[in-house]
């Protein structure tokens, strides 16, 4: 999937469609976040309702108190799928990601942000998969111990 032209939508549109559900899949309420974040619950609200403009700043601070990595909660809005930022909160997997390409050297940096979107769209599908795969197995031997096997 490609992300939705964000260049349409501003934050503010599109923070009730990712943040309040976020927030709810985490288990934390209005009056907590508002808390933590050093506003009121009304000020929050109008940051979760979108009637405040959400500066990249508070992204970082909303990922710090649910416990989610900011870069998942920009790609969230990117694609309007809160269900990501959660997925990857488990593994941080996109903190893993752009780790790993600053592994590489400058060349092979390079020669990857060559890769034109479509043919970077199938290797990343083919990488996840793959990804799936080994987790498929790490939570078949958890499952394993859980019921006393090896």
């Amino acid at each position: 999937m490609v992300a939705k032209n964000p260049d349409r939508f501003g934050l503010a549109e599109l923070a009730p469609l990712i943040l309040k559900p976020l927030r709810k899949m985490r288990n934390v309420s209005t009056l907590e976040m508002a808390t933590r974040m050093g506003l009121s619950e009304r000020g929050y609200r109008d940051l979760e309702n979108g009637t405040t403009n959400l500066l990249l700043e508070r992204i970082f601070e909303i990922a710090e108190i649910l416990r989610l990595d900011a870069p998942s909660i920009v790609t969230a809005f990117l694609l309007r799928r809160p269900e990501i930022a959660q997925d990857f909160a488990q593994n941080k997997l996109m903190l893993a990601q752009t780790s790993a390409v600053d592994e590489l050297d400058d060349a092979t940096r390079s020669a990857v942000a060559a890769v034109d979107t479509l043919t970077a769209l199938d290797a990343h599908i083919q990488f996840y998969k793959q990804l799936a795969e080994y987790g498929r197995a790490q939570l078949r031997a958890a499952e394993g111990r859980r019921n006393g096997g090896s």
